[in-house]
């Protein structure tokens, strides 16, 4: 799922701070893909995320805005039939794919929680959305979104976000089903495809962020959510060494996944992997300790299963010699 490995001349990213060294005539395109949270839904006179985030990114970076409101990441067939809520249906899908993306932040899932909130009679609430696509047809189709991006000719690199707090009965959009459905199979997809994760939900959940609706954010929670993924893409990527047969991440940090040639390799899951082939290895990472953000690691190809790659060597440190201007005797005392 990794994609075709980028020329320089392409994409060419720093791996001390995660900069892009570009030419003047050379722009990274950020595609921002997602539903109304990522459109800025109710703060249309202000700037939307991506706006703060071309901000911050400057102008080595290009940021684009194909947020929907109302989208799904389910597919255009559903259980219930016609799905007039995939995001796979809008024009702004198709500009996305279309605008030859180097970075994909993919922020989707919200309103598929609207599938598994029941009709509430006690509220007269009623829910058309609900049962309407299967859960199985949901880890499909966000693998099937991951893999649309990640095929293209400009092979991007995806961030998939976990989605943020939502809660509004109303709008069928409940809390409780992003936590235990809808963020688990965003996790487990892109953990199996190997992209970056970011832990919106934990990371942007303060109350003075949202407006009244408790889904979209407002003016200053655009910024924050900017800042949240701004941090991501621009973190320096976790490398791999090796020391023969043995690989290992060279980084702090709280969770590991390795994959060989792009695939998960199962249980694979400590800071070190012991190896019996040669090939391509990359780790996904997770890099902090109180959210559940991941970062897909440089990738090292291995070609001798007796090499090193990327260790450090220990300074040997001689000691200094101290020139005497007298004569010594034999055990050691001045002679003169």
């Amino acid at each position: 799922m990794f994609g075709k490995k980028q020329s320089k001349a392409n994409y060419v990213v720093t791996a001390l701070a995660g900069l892009v060294m570009a030419s003047p005539s050379f722009s990274v395109n950020v595609a921002c893909v997602g539903n109304s949270i990522t459109e800025g839904y109710g703060i249309w006179a202000d700037k939307k995320y991506p706006d703060h985030l071309q901000e911050m990114l400057g102008d080595g970076y290009t940021v684009t805005n194909f947020g929907v409101s109302s989208m799904t990441f389910a597919g255009e067939k559903i259980k219930g039939g016609d799905n007039n809520f995939s995001y796979w249906k809008t024009d702004k899908f198709k500009a996305a794919l279309a605008s030859s993306p180097n970075i994909v932040v993919i922020e989707l899932g919200t309103n598929d929680s609207k599938y598994f909130m029941a009709n509430d009679d006690s509220q007269g609430i009623y829910n058309f959305n609900y049962g309407q696509c299967e859960k199985s047809q949901l880890y499909t189709d966000y693998e099937a979104l991951i893999d649309t991006f990640a095929h293209l000719p400009s092979a991007p690199e995806i961030f998939a976000t976990l989605q943020p707090y939502s809660n509004n009965l109303e709008w069928a959009i409940m809390d409780t089903a992003i936590v235990n459905q809808i963020n688990p199979i965003i996790k487990e997809t892109a953990t199996k495809k190997g992209v970056n994760i970011i832990d919106l939900h934990t990371l942007f959940n303060t109350p003075e962020w949202f407006l009244d609706d408790s889904v979209h954010p407002n003016a200053t929670g655009a910024q924050e959510l900017a800042k949240i993924v701004n941090k991501y893409i621009t973190m320096a990527k976790p490398k791999i060494a090796q020391n023969g047969t043995t690989l290992s991440v060279q980084r702090d940090a709280y969770g590991f996944r390795w994959y060989k040639a792009g695939k998960l390799i199962e249980g694979a899951d400590k800071a070190s992997l012991a190896i019996s082939e040669t090939g391509t290895y990359r780790a996904l990472v997770k890099v902090e300790d109180g959210n559940d953000s991941w970062l897909l690691s440089e990738e090292i190809e291995v070609k001798d299963l007796s090499g090193t790659t990327g260790i450090k060597k220990r300074a040997i440190v001689k000691p200094k010699v101290r020139k005497l201007n007298h004569r010594i005797d034999v055990k050691g005392r001045r002679a003169d």
